[in-house]
């Protein structure tokens, strides 16, 4: 993730980098959301998000 952003960024693609960027954004604010509805707090929670974010849904 962080490649394909210093990549859209570097290209001079301010556009594409906010909306690349804003999805993921909102995509771990859902996740992090859905994970403290499900109990999890704190740390795990967001160790929990990050793994649905970027560990390809293996946080479910």
């Amino acid at each position: 993730m962080t490649v394909a952003l210093v990549l859209l960024g570097s290209f001079g693609k301010p556009v594409a980098l906010g909306i690349v960027g804003g999805i993921v954004l909102v995509w771990f604010a859902a996740a992090l959301v859905w994970a403290y509805v499900d109990g999890d707090h704190g740390r795990h929670a967001l160790r929990r998000a990050y793994n649905i974010t970027f560990g390809w849904g293996n946080g479910f």
